[in-house]
């Protein structure tokens, strides 16, 4: 499998890398991270490059991570830095990753550590903005190929059949749909004016009509990067004055078939209430766990290949984005293939 490397991708929550190492799967490579002496975020291949002992299953010693096999200690540049059987040769050293930790995301960049630029990482900071927002966030391991997932996401005509409680009966017939596309960003834009407020909705936004405009504009940047700003609005009034959740989705390629999915929503409305945000937690979870995940996993094992286009299958209106975004995927990795050769 054949994925772009020189991007950022979501490796773990800040929270969940600390003074004891986390073994993760990336792209089908073995990864250990944890926090050295001074609380820096350090990536390494997770196999000792003596008699390959994982890694993940020593301890922190230190700035260093101890092998549990034979006690070797590596640090942060992956230099081994003590050796209790002798001396240290010049080949005894461990791969390591460039990461970036931002707005409570530890960003992983899985081609050289040289070529890392966070400005090239897009911009996510609403999930970080807990002075307009209250924040809630969760991760599931998806049983599909990342960009199944991706396409899930960016074609949102699924909900008024998956999702009961976040769309109405006549959504996908209703929809005004967009596509815009900027540099090798994606955008689906979805916009339902004048319909019932959806239940969700109905915990955060008031109408006295019981109707309002519903938009829901997703973001997709390469690899699997999407942001979708939603939110209710009164009818024929500016986004600005009504409720609005922006929530972050971010897929990380473990293996060919499965996904890491972190996920983030921001709410601007009722804030102060954490009973509010305890069922918009257990209601995103609930959607994504138990009505996007089977589904896409199911049609996985209906097909071949995880490359739907080569399937030729049959395209709606609403697949636009998802298909430029697959074909603006496959030629950064064409392109950065073709620069490393």
């Amino acid at each position: 499998m054949t994925y772009l490397r020189n991007t950022w991708y979501a490796a773990a929550w800040s929270q969940e890398v600390q003074d004891r190492p986390l073994a993760r799967m990336l792209l089908g490579e073995p990864v250990v991270f944890y926090r050295d002496g001074d609380g820096k975020p350090v990536a390494l291949a997770d196999r000792c490059p003596h008699r390959f002992a994982p890694l993940s299953k020593g301890q922190v010693v230190g700035n260093a991570l101890q092998c549990p096999y034979h006690g070797l200690r590596y640090d942060g540049s992956g230099a081994c830095v003590q050796n209790p059987h002798g001396r240290i040769t010049e080949n005894n050293r461990v791969a390591t990753y460039a990461l970036l930790e931002r707005w409570g995301v530890i960003w992983i960049w899985m081609g050289a550590p040289a070529a890392s630029d966070p400005a090239l990482l897009p911009d996510f900071s609403v999930i970080a903005d807990t002075e307009n927002h209250a924040v809630v966030s969760g991760y599931l391991k998806v049983g599909a190929h990342y960009q199944m997932v991706a396409d899930n996401l960016l074609d949102l005509s699924h909900a008024e059949y998956l999702h009961p409680m976040l769309g109405n009966p006549d959504a996908a017939s209703r929809v005004k749909f967009s596509l815009k596309v900027v540099g090798t960003t994606v955008w689906s834009i979805n916009d339902w004016p004048d319909e019932p407020i959806t239940p969700m909705w109905k915990l955060m936004f008031e109408s006295p009509t019981g109707r309002g405009d519903r938009r829901a504009h997703m973001r997709w940047d390469p690899p699997s990067n999407l942001l979708n700003d939603i939110g209710f609005t009164h009818c024929g009034r500016p986004a600005s004055e009504g409720s609005s959740m922006p929530n972050a989705h971010l897929l990380t390629p473990e293996t060919e078939r499965t996904t890491h999915y972190f996920w983030a929503a921001a709410r601007t409305h009722k804030r102060d209430d954490p009973t509010i945000g305890e069922k918009i937690r257990q209601g995103i979870d609930q959607a994504f766990r138990n009505e996007d995940e089977p589904m896409v996993q199911a049609c996985q094992e209906r097909m071949s290949s995880t490359d739907v286009l080569s399937l030729h299958p049959v395209l709606l209106p609403t697949d636009v984005a998802a298909v430029r975004a697959r074909r603006m995927l496959a030629q950064l990795i064409k392109a950065e293939e073709g620069a490393a050769s």
